[in-house]
């Protein structure tokens, strides 16, 4: 596997070089849009309507709008004046409970591991200590001109290094709630439990397929070799009237499963 992003990590004085690897391949498929007459790959145009014209890219600045008639224009020497120099270091700045982190914060995912066998000895000493006190490393590094903020925890013989999203861009939206006290009928969350119980099972990832995609393939693929391909129909499900009847004929589609 290539590594993405070569540097170092810093805790204190202690500097350890490293890799980062991506833990992550997003597999979508992706189409082009053609031209169905002549098979074509189709081209967009910046059009100014106010001009009736097609620009070239010179014709074009870039805008911050304030309100529909004002705006400021900003160009690229100013963005560049603003551009962080990328580093070559994760700079830790704190080591927190993993637990105290939100999902919501958290964005991609990486691998990062000791660069050559000098660096093996002190990587092996944080991985432990972290991986004893229960403990990750909170960071940031600029890559690219861009600043990433890390949280690193022990994983599987690797830190698992985590980008995660600003405090700025997480709508934390606290009134979206409900009042699970007083909406829980006693009745009712025995029932779920005994279902969940049913349901559970150690985590299988190898169960996380992309059942979309596999149909879009195969229909890519028999259309390719000039078949054709009828998916498969889901059952419908029966409509229950009420949440005791789903609760009830949940258990035992459940437990008739497991048996």
């Amino acid at each position: 596997m290539k590594a993405t992003w070569s540097g170092f990590i810093r805790i204190g004085l202690v500097t350890i070089p490293v890799k980062l690897y991506p833990a992550v391949v997003k597999r979508a498929i992706s189409f082009h849009l053609i031209h169905k007459d002549c098979g074509s790959r189709i081209k967009y145009l910046k059009y100014c309507p106010r001009c009736d014209k097609v620009l070239s890219d010179d014709d074009i600045v870039r805008a911050y709008f304030l309100d529909k008639e004002h705006y400021v224009v900003i160009t690229d020497e100013e963005l560049a004046k603003l551009k962080l120099a990328s580093s070559d270091t994760i700079e830790v700045k704190s080591f927190v409970n993993e637990k105290e982190v939100a999902p919501i914060y958290f964005a991609d995912a990486h691998y990062l591991l000791p660069d050559g066998e000098g660096a093996e000895e002190a990587f092996a000493v944080f991985y432990k200590a972290m991986e004893e006190t229960g403990r990750a490393a909170l960071g940031e590094a600029v890559i690219r001109q861009r600043q990433y903020p890390f949280l690193i925890k022990p994983y599987e013989g690797k830190f698992l290094a985590s980008t995660l999203h600003f405090y700025r861009d997480v709508i934390r939206a606290e009134d979206l709630r409900v009042d699970v006290e007083a909406k829980a009928d006693p009745r009712y969350l025995e029932m779920a439990k005994m279902l969940i119980e049913s349901l559970s099972e150690p985590f299988q990832p190898e169960k996380l397929v992309d059942h979309y995609a596999e149909a879009l393939m195969k229909l890519i693929e028999a259309k390719a070799r000039g078949e054709k391909f009828e998916p498969k129909a889901e059952e419908e499900k029966a409509k229950v009237v009420n949440l005791m009847e789903a609760l009830e004929a949940s258990i035992k589609a459940a437990k008739k499963e497991a048996a």
